[in-house]
């Protein structure tokens, strides 16, 4: 196991997955929970995460000194690397200590014109330009005194700020406040089955993204517990389909969720005609840009190319969205010999397979269902288990297609 597969088994790969692929320079997410629930350990495992792959991270700590710190990383690697060949091992301490930097502040005083000094040091001395900065124990009202100062200092420097706050009595007063201010909101609460992850925008909902084992922090599927089992099936009224409201296969999904009582949303832009418009919500250009993507690699990645025309970049940048807010993906299709998906659908299979997502294709030349194992196509029979969910597929809709699609919601919602 690689030091790259070891970076996708904490939580970073899922998080950063259900929440439009993470963080840009300049934007902030902040961690809180009540003391002792685990803050600083899925803060490190962030930062571990990212070192694996070899992006630079600083940690600056207010709470905690170097040694201990550098401690923490060290018991979280040794419980990644637990079942991996020595080798690798090797390589992900070395590439730990190579793109991680850890600084200890205990004396107070720390604010945003103290970060922008070290970051400024830390180019001119040591020629280190870190890309993500870790705050760990920053005071909850502190951090919304000077929040236009950390962002500041953030978007200056080029780097997406990771903070773990120090809450009061009341942290669920302090996240309402926070909320408004920052790009992103984890919460932690403690639970029978492990340490629940829920993390939010400014303007959304909260999302039940991750549950953490207790003694590892590593994360488990959302809905999973600690219990072998399926998972109990899920009232439609607490589930949403995404999709972007096209002909064929993402009309025969929405007018399968609305038979069973399911919310959609339907991502679209202006100029576009969706055939469905229930739920649809018109991305502006910023929002696009969010998803934006490089056309040379989409036609790397599937093996196919297309002309670069201003629709198929919009096109591509709302299948993010879509991919982006689900949790589950179904699509209709046809699945090709190299393994890839027919058409500009198989982006939207190879964004979540990228982001480690549950993948089902029908595939209508072979009238069956594929479930993506992580290695291969295997045959099966889905159901929905998450209550984030997207369906799209082929515009060529048959019969045997719609029926599947019909059976799929039949299954998983048999009230």
């Amino acid at each position: 196991m690689s030091r790259v597969d070891l970076a996708d088994r904490g939580p970073l790969r899922a998080l950063t997955a259900q929440l439009h692929g993470g963080l840009k320079a300049g934007q902030i997410a902040v961690l809180v929970g009540r003391a002792g629930v685990g803050k600083s350990a899925v803060l490190a495992q962030i930062g571990l995460q990212y070192a694996l792959r070899g992006v630079q991270v600083l940690h600056l700590s207010l709470s905690a000194g170097h040694s201990r710190v550098r401690a923490l990383y060290d018991e979280l690697l040794s419980e990644l690397a637990a079942d991996s060949a020595p080798l690798d091992r090797a390589a992900a301490q070395v590439a730990l200590e190579r793109f991680r930097l850890v600084h200890a502040s205990l004396g107070g005083g720390f604010g945003p014109a103290e970060l922008r000094g070290l970051l400024r040091s830390l180019d001119e001395v040591l020629h280190v330009r870190p890309e993500r900065v870790l705050l760990d124990g920053v005071g909850a009202a502190d951090l919304r005194a000077e929040i236009d100062g950390w962002r500041a200092a953030a978007d200056g420097a080029g780097v997406s700020l990771w903070a773990a706050v120090r809450e009061g009595a009341e942290p669920a007063a302090a996240d309402l406040e926070l909320l408004p201010m920052v790009d992103l909101l984890i919460g932690l609460e403690p639970s029978p089955e492990g340490v629940v992850l829920r993390a939010q925008r400014p303007g959304e909902e909260v999302r039940s993204t991750l549950v953490l084992d207790p003694v590892t922090l590593l994360a488990r599927p959302s809905g999973d517990s600690a219990e072998d089992g399926p998972p109990a099936p899920l009232a439609p009224a607490a589930c949403t389909l995404y999709s972007g409201g096209a002909s064929g296969a993402e009309a025969a999904f929405g007018e399968a969720a609305e038979r069973h009582g399911v919310r959609e949303v339907a991502f679209s832009f202006e100029g576009h005609n969706p055939a469905r418009t229930v739920g649809r919500v018109v991305l502006d250009a910023r929002a696009l840009e969010a998803g934006d993507v490089s056309l040379l690699y989409v036609a790397h990645r599937l093996h196919r190319h297309w002309d670069r025309t201003d629709t198929l970049r919009k096109v591509l940048q709302s299948q993010w969205h879509v991919v982006s807010h689900a949790e589950q993906l179904f699509v209709v299709g046809a699945i090709q010999p190299d393994g890839t998906v027919h058409g500009g659908t198989g982006w939207s299979v190879e964004l979540a397979r990228r982001w480690g997502k549950s993948v089902w294709v029908f595939d209508q030349n072979h009238g069956a269902w594929f479930g993506w194992t992580g290695t291969a196509w295997s045959r099966g029979e889905p159901r929905i288990e998450r209550a984030s969910f997207a369906g799209t597929g082929t515009r060529f809709l048959n019969e045997a297609g719609r029926l599947a699609i019909e059976d799929l919601f039949r299954r998983s919602f048999p009230a």
